[in-house]
């Protein structure tokens, strides 16, 4: 900063110069003044310049000719320091940063008058909006030209706020004089100190962070009222949310703590309530969202279960039938023992004897029945629920356990005549039905934890069998047979999942059939019971008649039966690697007429031998080995076991295979070595144009065609002619065997030119048009065959024809034995029938003895229980 004494020796044009330095750099700012501020100064040219009476309004009065002088003060650098005059004046509000204080050691900043006993107070930096307003300074009066400085500036605030323009100003306080000393330099310094001056800052809100900038203001730029004004420039992100604006007028100390929006000329003044409206409606509109979030928290959780977790799900399950059985059949034996005792068969307990207190009795075994209904639940849920919903082999046993409740419950109300009378109490078979329920259950579970555990031992090599329900490709495959709509069955790479354990548990064919003879059983029951009460029988009578009809029909055996021969379709299956997985499964299998297979599924490495080996002019054996080897290696999976013997496995020395392409039922062709190399039967050589030698000769080295010939041609020419034999291997001959026997025809795949159906049917000594070879069309429309979303799984089997064979056999042997079994059942309900209508007429029915019944249960589960093992066995 320049001394004094340089001050005075300045001329008028130089202080005019400076003027305008300083009005220039100003002007090159980022600020952007409004319009208004603008044409204020304009109007203040002629009485003097408005910064200068804002930091020497004193001087101005006291040395008038001083003032232009003061303007020397400022830095070269345009900043401007601050005094003790009021921001209001200048339209601008001055704040000091903190921690500046002390490097700018020469400047001095006015303080409010301290208190004797006070301490100093630290400079602060401009006031918050939350923090308590300063003390009002006082201030001296101002001019008629200040006055309406304010006036314009009251009125550009009602502008903004929406305040009315006729408010009037607050009133003037005294402010006390600051040393003047604050505001010059002392002569006698040297120079101005390095540390930097006191900046000035704008601050945008009181509510804001005040930023660190430059101090840059402008009384003079070119108008742009279609953009804000910016006092600091462009901020590092734009895109932060910044603290809601002030919704109040600032006081007239704070006259320039206004909000930065655009001022348009056409435009009404926006209304600072807004966004203190918009600020609270923010987090409503972001929890909106988390709505649709909640919903769909569901479906994500439903994840399909891991193989672990559906092992432990089924341990669970047969745990608790485990425990319901072993419940069940301690209570069937206790009320078993109450009725052969209300019989007089057996002795009674010294306590519960129905002689001499039947009603005591009779409660006991409403008691136990009704302990051995809530064990058996189950059994009644689905029971009961089979009537009008999903069939169940449950509905008899449950029917006949409701029976056995009547007929305590009438018992008990009517204890003493009950016992006088002949009536019988079934209350132990109706349990005893029960128990062989859950056992049947229990057994069934087994079955299906059996096949599981199977399937997921080795889940890699796992194979699907599905029944093609493509119409397209069922009509391409069966171009070559005489049938319009085979079932075609495919084998295709598979998982085992959740879906295949609840398929397992799936609806029988039995079921259906139980329902019909169930509802027949029931009305059969209620007519006699209503045949009692109405003719004499009373209500001892009709519950005795309906609860005898009822046991002596409902099958012990009901699902017993099908526990049995799934337990031991199970086993049947895994010894072949295969699992088959519920009812309907087995009767997609029993409907199976067509199955597709591989030829090297047929025919091992070991089922086919090398007979002779002819070279033509110009070929070499070695040659002629290693480009047949390198190209059936990539190819051919019935000959590539041969070729690999041939050379011992050392498959380092074969010849690069390029382009390889397959011809399925004609041959191979691929570059080896830079040549183009052919292998195939006479049909493709002559197809591609290759000289072959002449059918006789042929002939004579195939044993007029029972061995095959596979050609090898190089670059054009006939290189050698391989003579191949095939025997067929004794596992693939037993699963054809049982596939002849049922009548079951093959699609068979072959990648193998020289193979032929003809030699298939005569390596296994087969009926003519068993065997089907597809040819390239029919290959290329199987190749991208997937199993249908809705196709249900027939059968999971290892990767081999024996286990597809295998489970065929073993859900046929299921489907035969289970379907006797059950029809032997419907014969002893449609037998008990008629024996209870008998009875009924005979006015006995009431007073069959539980020996009796037992005895004539048994004899019929024996029965259904034998046809099903011996159809199984067979």
């Amino acid at each position: 900063m320049p001394k004094d004494d340089k001050r005075k020796e300045l001329t008028q044009e130089e202080i005019d110069a400076q003027n305008e330095k300083f009005r220039t750099f100003f002007s090159t700012s980022v600020a952007q003044v409004p319009e208004e501020m603008k044409r204020r100064d304009e109007e203040k040219e002629n009485t003097g310049s408005l910064l200068g009476k804002l930091f020497h309004r004193e001087k101005d009065k006291e040395e008038p000719a001083a003032a232009p002088a003061v303007q020397n003060d400022l830095p070269p650098t345009g900043e401007i320091v601050l005094g003790h005059e009021e921001e209001a004046e200048a339209g601008l509000e001055l704040a000091l940063e903190p921690g500046e204080l002390e490097e700018a050691e020469p400047v001095a900043l006015p303080t409010a008058p301290e208190a004797p006993a006070e301490p100093k107070p630290e400079p602060r930096p401009a006031p918050q909006p939350e923090k308590k307003p300063e003390p009002p300074r006082r201030r001296e009066p101002l001019t008629p030209q200040e006055q309406q400085e304010d006036a314009e500036m009251a009125e550009l605030k009602a502008m903004l706020y929406g305040t009315p323009k006729s408010a009037k100003p607050a009133p003037v306080e005294e402010v006390q004089d600051a040393p003047e000393e604050v505001l010059a330099v002392e002569p006698e310094a040297p120079a101005a100190p390095e540390g930097p001056a006191i900046p000035m800052v704008f601050a945008e809100d009181q509510s804001v962070k005040q930023a660190k900038s430059a101090p840059e203001a402008a009384p003079e730029v070119e108008p742009e009222p279609e953009t804000a004004f910016q006092f600091f420039g462009k901020g590092a992100d734009e895109n932060e949310p910044q603290a809601p604006t002030r919704t109040e007028a600032p006081s007239k100390d704070d006259s320039m703590s206004l909000p930065l929006m655009g001022l348009e000329e056409d435009e009404a003044p926006a209304r600072p309530a807004a966004p203190a409206e918009e600020a609270p409606a923010q987090p409503a509109e972001e929890a909106a969202p988390a709505a649709p979030e909640a919903e769909e928290k569901p479906e994500e959780e439903a994840e399909p279960e891991t193989p672990e977790q559906v092992g432990e799900k089924l341990r669970r399950m047969g745990a608790e039938l485990t425990l319901r059985c072993v419940l069940e059949g301690i209570l069937a034996v206790v009320l078993l023992h109450f009725g052969l005792v209300a019989e007089g068969l057996l002795a009674p307990v010294a306590s519960l004897d129905p002689v001499i207190a039947p009603a005591a009795f009779y409660a006991a075994n409403l008691l136990f029945l009704a302990g051995a209904l809530a064990v058996g639940w189950p059994v009644l849920r689905d029971g009961l629920q089979g009537l009008k919903g999903r069939p169940s082999a449950d509905t008899m046993p449950a029917l006949a356990a409701c029976g056995a409740l009547v007929q305590a419950a009438v018992a008990l109300l009517n204890a003493q005549s009950y016992q006088n009378s002949s009536w019988t109490l079934l209350s132990g078979v109706a349990a005893l039905g029960l128990f062989l329920a859950l056992l049947g259950s229990r057994v069934l579970l087994t079955a299906v934890r059996n096949g599981y555990d199977l399937a997921a031992r080795s889940p890699e090599g796992l194979q699907g069998a599905f029944r093609v329900r493509d119409k397209d490709l069922i009509r391409v495959l069966a171009r070559s047979l005489d049938q319009k709509d085979p079932w075609v069955l495919l084998s295709r790479p598979v998982q085992w999942d959740e879906a295949l354990v609840e398929q397992s548990f799936g609806e029988r064919a039995s079921e259906r059939r139980a329902r019909k003879t169930a509802l027949i059983l029931l009305g059969a029951a209620v007519l006699s019971g209503l045949v009692f009460l109405l003719f004499g029988g009373g209500p001892n009578g009709m519950a005795a008649a309906l609860t005898s009809m009822l046991c002596m029909g409902a099958p012990l055996s009901s699902t017993l039966v099908a526990g049995i021969a799934s337990l031991r379709l199970q086993k049947t299956a895994a010894a072949a690697g295969a699992v088959v997985p519920g009812w309907a499964a087995i009767e997609e299998l029993g409907g199976v007429d067509t199955v597709q297979v591989d030829a090297d599924e047929l025919f091992t490495a070991d089922s086919v031998n090398l007979e002779d080996i002819r070279i033509f002019k110009g070929g070499r054996i070695d040659r002629a080995i290693l480009y047949a080897a390198s190209i059936l290696n990539h190819s051919c999976e019935t000959l590539r076991g041969l070729f690999r013997q041939i050379i011992e496995d050392r498959t380092e020395i074969l010849y690069p295979v390029k382009d390889l392409e397959v011809h399925h039922g004609l041959g191979f062709a691929a570059w080896c070595d830079n040549n183009r190399v052919l292998i195939g039967n006479r049909l493709y050589m002559e197809r591609e144009g290759v000289p072959l030698p002449e059918q006789e000769y042929e002939d004579e080295h195939s044993q007029n065609g029972s061995l095959q010939i596979l050609y090898l041609a190089v670059s054009g020419s006939l290189h050698a002619m391989f003579v191949l034999h095939y025997v067929g291997g004794r596992n693939a001959a037993r699963g054809l065997e049982v596939l002849q026997r049922e009548n079951i025809r093959l699609l068979v795949t072959c990648e193998d030119p020289s193979l032929t159906a003809r030699h298939i049917t005569e390596a296994y000594h087969l009926p003519e048009g068993m065997i089907t070879l597809l040819d390239q069309e029919q290959c290329s429309a199987l190749t991208p065959a997937q199993p249908d979303e809705t196709a249900r799984c027939c059968m999971l089997h290892d990767k081999g024809f024996a286990s597809l064979i295998g489970g065929l056999r073993a859900a046929e042997k299921a489907q035969n034995a289970e379907t006797s079994a059950t029809t032997v059942q419907m014969v002893s309900v449609w037998f008990s029938v008629v024996i209870g209508v008998l009875l009924t007429y005979a006015g006995s029915i009431g007073t069959l003895s539980v020996a009796a019944v037992l005895m004539y249960q048994a004899a019929w589960s024996a029965l259904s229980i034998a046809v099903c093992a011996l159809k199984q066995h067979n």
